[in-house]
């Protein structure tokens, strides 16, 4: 080693924490695809008149989604006479580069269904997962869309959607908003809305009802768009999935033939959106 050196800089910035698990549903698989299929229940009761038959219903068969695992992978070698001559062990074991350039992957790749929400990713009744038009199975249409940048107004609007929240027969559902899912440029207005004990919109002392929500805050680096903000309920009730069908693993090889040794990284996923509910996309103008 040259005596001058102080310091060889190789991955001494790590890659962001990972952030998936608290916006997506995420179940280990055992197979080579996943499927749901949503089945819509019975629709209102009716008044039954005297001598009159009770009315008979069925279940209907919902929208389904198929989830096919797809293979990631990345590596690296480094030749016989590098190792020798790698006093300070930079390069011999650059594993923990390989984990890093994973994180950032699996985060990029998982986090596109909700960069796309307002136009490619779609739920399986056609829509996009943020839209003002999904088709209900028995009938009718329910809108998860604020066309609005954030704020005090669009926040209750969207709380509002959400307990209005309706099924495949058009009932309403209990499902309650836990969390917002934001950009990191938007950590500041929500930080001033939610933790204000009085409304930051208006000058006349009025109480900040939403601070009472409880609602925690996701500041995700991957979402790519400084105005586009989601509201959603614990993860492990909306339907935008992650499957892990083999986690991320290093596997180690000496090739005979050279002596270089040879280091990858295999990981296998798949993701999407199954259903719509338990989400409420804000669309920033």
């Amino acid at each position: 080693r040259l005596p001058f050196i102080d310091e060889i800089m190789f991955e001494y910035l790590k890659a962001p924490g990972l952030t998936y698990p608290m916006a997506f549903n995420v179940r280990n698989s055992t197979r080579a695809y996943e499927e749901i299929l949503g089945v819509a229940g019975f629709g209102q009761f009716s008044e039954k008149f005297e001598s009159e038959s009770v009315e008979y219903d069925r279940l209907l068969q919902g929208y389904s989604k198929r989830f096919t695992h797809k293979t990631y992978g990345k590596g690296y070698q480094i030749s016989m006479e590098a190792q020798d001559d790698d006093i300070d062990a930079v390069i011999s074991d650059a594993t923990p580069a390989l984990t890093n350039v994973a994180r950032n992957s699996i985060e990029t790749e998982l986090f596109s269904d909700y960069n796309a929400a307002f136009t490619t990713t779609t739920t399986p009744d056609g829509s996009a997962l943020c839209a003002n038009s999904h088709t209900l199975v028995g009938g009718g249409t329910f809108d998860n869309l604020i066309e609005s940048d954030f704020s005090q107004g669009a926040l209750e609007s969207a709380v509002n959607i959400f307990h209005d929240m309706r099924n495949d027969r058009n009932q309403l559902v209990d499902m309650e908003p836990t969390q917002l899912l934001i950009p990191t440029e938007l950590q500041w207005i929500v930080s001033e809305i939610l933790d204000s004990q009085l409304r930051s919109d208006t000058a006349n002392n009025a109480i900040n009802v939403v601070n009472r929500l409880g609602l925690r805050t996701v500041v995700c680096k991957y979402l790519t768009d400084a105005d586009n903000w989601f509201l959603m309920t614990d993860p492990r009730m909306h339907r935008v999935m992650a499957y892990w069908r083999t986690q991320p693993r290093p596997d180690y090889a000496m090739d005979f033939d050279t002596g270089n040794l040879k280091t990858k990284m295999i990981y296998r996923l798949s993701h999407g959106a199954a259903d719509w509910r338990g989400i409420v996309g804000g669309q920033g103008q």
